[in-house]
């Protein structure tokens, strides 16, 4: 797809896969495989690789492309490839985001860099995001999730960079509607903006977000799926109650869990997850039972996770 194309097709529900590993600690390519057939077969708007949940930080570069040759023969249009390629310098992101092109990504979402967070300001942060868009020739998605990275990207910033003729949108993920409502007023009218949090899609939908980044749907994906259908549909009400239900697991998983619950969750839901890399360290045993309890108060038949 053209790059106009893609901004078209930015929108619905994304899943944020996770990038499984093998016994030794290298990918699990199969399995990985297997998951994105499945997402893809159900339906999703596009696949997101290499972002938080993937353990993006956590991938050397050469894995992150190896993802991306993985994932492109198996994402037809106009469902869409977007691929994490922020990392701590401007050039890097940009030799990363070039490379993820060759391989086929449609999208790059850019994380904002954060090692140095005093000198991160609007400034800095502008010529960043801009360089990118300028020497890439895919639309680039900002990507703020201050929870993990401690910097905070205000809405006129935002709203700056949205009138970049190639900075299509923005995926945030710190889950205050407050903050998504101001990006969406100040902000380029088209500009794509995403939720990351499960907790809070309804709400964005009904802002005018494009939609939504979520966690959850890698292990509950005909539940995300359908609360989008539901909204597109008018049945808000529905659409309301179906959100009320998965909040118990979400807050289980997602939020206490993290990155080793989601994993644990697709196990037990018959998809590929597997152990996180180190340093992140799989699953207590009580946090285990935990997770399943939650999966079975939703009514979701379990099965048993190939490594146990």
């Amino acid at each position: 797809m053209k790059s106009n194309e893609v901004i078209e097709h930015l929108q619905g529900v994304f899943v944020p896969v996770v990038t499984p590993f093998n016994r030794r600690g290298d990918l699990d390519e199969s399995g990985f495989r297997s998951n994105i057939r499945r997402y893809i077969k159900q339906g999703f708007n596009g696949i997101l690789i290499a972002g938080s949940t993937g353990e993006g930080p956590y991938l050397t570069e050469r894995e992150r492309l190896r993802l991306v040759e993985l994932a492109r023969p198996l994402i037809p249009g106009p469902q869409i490839l977007m691929v994490g390629t922020g990392v701590e310098t401007t050039r890097q992101t940009i030799h990363l985001s070039k490379e993820a092109v060759k391989r086929g990504a449609d999208a790059l979402l850019v994380l904002t860099p954060a090692y140095y967070k005093n000198r991160m300001d609007s400034a800095a942060l502008t010529a960043h995001f801009s360089a990118v868009a300028d020497a890439v020739p895919r639309p680039v998605l900002i990507y703020s999730i201050p929870q993990f990275t401690g910097i905070h990207i205000d809405p006129p910033t935002i709203a700056r960079l949205s009138r970049h003729g190639n900075v299509a949108g923005l995926k945030e993920s710190s889950g205050k509607m407050d903050f998504l409502q101001e990006v969406l007023k100040k902000s380029k009218r088209g500009f794509r903006v995403f939720a990351g949090s499960a907790l809070i899609m309804l709400d964005a939908f009904q802002a005018g977000a494009a939609g939504a980044v979520l966690g959850p749907a890698n292990y509950i994906p005909d539940i995300c799926l359908e609360i989008f259908k539901l909204y597109g549909k008018g049945d808000i009400e529905a659409a309301r109650a179906l959100q009320q239900r998965i909040i118990p697991i979400v807050q289980e998983v997602n939020v206490r869990a993290g990155i080793p619950g989601i994993k644990y969750a697709l196990d037990l839901c018959g998809y590929t997850g597997g152990k996180p890399r180190s340093p992140l360290q799989p699953l207590r045993r009580a946090e285990e039972r935990n997770v399943a309890a939650a999966l079975r108060e939703l009514g979701i038949r379990l099965t048993r996770p190939r490594n146990a």
